[in-house]
Order: structure tokens, then C-alpha cells, then sequence
């Protein structure tokens, strides 16, 4: 049997057009900065000379190297982002 429907319907909101040429909404989560080092990893050439000042920085500040980088890259960020 067929179904009987009425020929002036307004369109559904958004239409498909309209769906299809809005941008994908951007999903962003909470970055957790204690989160496991796991993400990404960064290999660093480096000559003697710049080796011995890493050294030297760590023994001073009592941090290891890859410590000693992580945090002084940060501070770097962060004063660059104020």
C-alpha cells in the first residue's frame, strides 16, 4: 500500500549540501603534562663542545641531560608563548 505524503515539506535542517560543505568540527582533548614520555622521540646530533657545556649544566644543576633539555626546552616555550 503506499504511504501518502505531503509534497510541501520543508527540507530537514541542515541540508545535505549544507552538511557537506561545513567544516569538520576540530575534537581537542586535555593534555596532561605528567602524561608517559612515550609520544615522540627526538635524536639530537651534537658536537664535543656542545656536549661538555650539557655536562657541565647537568652536574651543576644536579638533572640528568635528557632532563636538563626537557626542562629548558620548556622554559624556552613558555617564555616564547607569553
Amino acid at each position: 500500500m503506499i504511504k501518502p505524503r505531503s509534497r510541501n515539506q520543508a527540507p530537514a535542517l541542515p541540508s545535505l549540501d549544507d552538511f557537506i560543505r561545513q567544516p569538520e568540527q576540530a575534537v581537542t582533548r586535555e593534555l596532561n603534562p605528567n602524561a608517559s614520555r612515550k609520544f615522540k622521540t627526538i635524536t639530537l646530533p651534537l658536537n664535543e663542545h656542545e656536549y661538555s657545556c650539557l655536562t657541565e649544566a647537568c652536574k651543576t644543576t644536579g638533572r640528568s641531560e635528557k632532563n636538563f633539555l626537557r626542562f629548558a626546552m620548556m622554559h624556552y616555550a613558555k617564555e616564547l608563548l607569553k
